[in-house]
Parts: structure tokens; sequence; C-alpha cells
């Protein structure tokens, strides 16, 4: 199956399935590179409140 074939057919899938896709090729990406998950358990357990983000700073964030 060609990348085009595969793109046609998750294109069709019901959203739901397409954002669970898309959640697990971010892990596995997460997976291939040992210093983001590093980085990510770092972040989580930061406890001070002047490295949060608000939920706005957040959406400004993902706008890009």
């Amino acid at each position: 199956m060609s990348l085009d074939e595969l793109k046609t057919q998750l294109a069709e899938l019901p959203h739901e399935l397409q954002d669970q896709l898309a959640a697990y090729l971010v892990h596995l990406r997460h997976l291939r590179s040992p210093d983001s998950l590093a980085e990510i358990s770092s972040r989580i357990d930061d406890k001070n409140p002047a490295s949060w983000l608000t939920v706005d700073q957040l959406r400004e964030k993902w706008k890009d």
C-alpha cells in the first residue's frame, strides 16, 4: 500500500479514530526520541507555578 493510498483511507475514518491515530503517531515519535521523554517528565514534575502556562497562553502557543 502506498502512502497516498493510506492517506486516502485515513481521511475516510471517523474523526474520533483519526484523533486516536494522531495521538498514537505522536507517541511513536516520542519513543524514537529519548530526550523528549526526559523533557516531558521534567515538565510534569516542575512544581514552580512561574513555569506554568495559563490556558490562554497555551491556546496562543498552539495557534501556530
